[in-house]
């Protein structure tokens, strides 16, 4: 969506504010209920153990799993592949209606779902042992992306984390690369498709600096363990992964 195009739809919600249905399943809200119905938003679950030590998957209990050196549950990709990042936490599964919320986020420029879903990521980061950080960092949209899109998803949810945790935001992680959907290939061609992607403006901030971050959704980890490792080459100390789902 075009600059333009988001100015005009921003003054016809002026002139003609959307109708109070929800968002999701088009019930119509009631006075206490904004954006998505109470029972949309109840039936999204937060993801629970047994989680993946490392990356944050969901675990079968009937799926054998390997264990690290301190006992710790590890899925199959990180029993074969070492992340740079020290640890990724996702606050639900990347299905039913938080899915559909993220989509409609993500495609359909509801910004304003920026806001519920930002919230959720504050909430599971609260409870997350991470030690203290000294930076939020979106993962960051190629200009040519972001231009076609209007926004970048990842950073108006690290804006809502950063005024909720008063964490701050450091935007010197750039996409020098336009690389194709990540959705289209498999592993080891997202591998080749991300190298070289990332750079660092200002390393000098970051470094030893602890990191968190941030994007909407954690898939196969390729976007993140990449960024993570161009963030760590510029300097930084360690570097956290916070999704608000997990694919």
């Amino acid at each position: 969506m075009s600059e333009n195009q988001n100015l005009t739809k921003l003054f016809l919600n002026l002139v003609f504010p959307p109708k109070p249905y929800c968002l999701i399943c088009s019930n119509k809200l009631t006075g206490v209920e904004s954006i998505i119905c109470n029972v949309c938003k109840n039936e999204i679950s937060p993801l629970s153990d047994p989680l993946c030590k490392k990356c944050g998957k969901p675990l079968e209990i009937n799926t054998y799993i390997g264990v690290s050196h301190n006992g710790d549950h590890l899925c199959y990709d990180c029993q074969r592949e070492q992340h740079p990042f020290i640890q990724a936490r996702s606050y639900g599964r990347y299905e039913g209606i938080l899915k559909q919320i993220i989509y409609e986020y993500k495609y359909h420029g509801k910004r304003e779902l920026a806001e519920f879903l930002g919230s959720k990521m504050f909430h599971l980061l609260k409870q997350l042992p991470w030690p203290s950080s000294d930076y939020l960092v979106p993962l960051p949209l190629h200009i040519k992306r972001q231009r076609e899109r209007g926004f970048n998803q990842a950073f108006l949810l690290a804006k809502v984390i950063a005024r909720e945790s008063c964490i701050p935001i450091f935007k010197g992680l750039v996409r020098i690369k336009p690389t194709e959907h990540q959705t289209l290939l498999d592993k080891t061609l997202r591998k080749r498709n991300l190298k070289g992607a990332f750079k660092v403006n200002q390393s000098h901030k970051i470094y030893k600096k602890t990191i968190i971050l941030v994007d909407d959704v954690y898939t196969t980890g390729t976007t993140v363990a990449e960024s993570s490792k161009t963030l760590l080459e510029a300097g930084a100390k360690a570097v956290y992964i916070l999704t608000c789902a997990r694919g």
